[in-house]
């Protein structure tokens, strides 16, 4: 093997090793006292936690308008960088991969708008699109996963537009939104 093919074989091995930045464990001499060391390492990973949430809970509709409804939440990460948000609910039955309310008896169903803020208030809310991640949002609370200090992070809300509520029949509608954070 000549010396450029030597060296490129050493690099690469130096270059594999990792470097742990400590020293490693030191067993300790034979004798009347004997002191040695070891450390001690864990890698914790990222937090999130959503919670504050209410029941948007719109009552029974009048026959004319549109129903918005939101709710302030505390979005705690422990991480430092931005997270992202995937809304999907358990509506399925009708029309699959698309937010709505449907009645008991899943034969009938009302369109709904679900929106995501990465603040709270629904000022420059985003909409969302059914199981599809939105990216890049921030400003969730790092100093409390109870937003105790800090206070609420971001804001969910919905819509149902008045030409869907009028064409269904009467009765009870619901939905279960479930609401997935990860790190982005």
């Amino acid at each position: 093997m000549d010396k450029l093919a030597s060296f490129i074989m050493f690099f690469l091995f130096i270059a594999l090793i990792p470097y742990t930045g400590r020293a490693a464990t030191v067993n300790g001499p034979l004798g009347a006292t004997s002191t040695a060391t070891t450390d001690v390492t864990v890698v914790i990973g990222d937090y999130l936690k959503i919670s504050d949430l209410d029941e948007i809970a719109f009552g029974a509709y009048s026959g004319s308008g549109h129903l918005d409804g939101n709710d302030d939440i505390c979005l705690y990460y422990s991480g430092s960088g931005d997270y992202r948000v995937t809304i999907t609910d358990d509506s399925n039955d009708l029309t699959p991969n698309s937010f709505q309310v449907e009645n008991t008896s899943n034969t009938e169903e009302v369109n709904m708008d679900v929106y995501w803020n990465d603040k709270t208030g629904v000022s420059s809310r985003k909409l969302l699109t059914y199981g599809i991640a939105l990216t890049k949002q921030s400003g969730a609370n790092n100093l409390s996963n109870t937003c105790s200090v800090g206070g609420l992070t971001a804001n969910l809300s919905v819509n149902l537009r008045q030409g869907d509520l009028k064409a269904v029949s009467g009765g009870y509608y619901s939905s279960e939104l479930m609401i997935l954070v990860e790190p982005d």
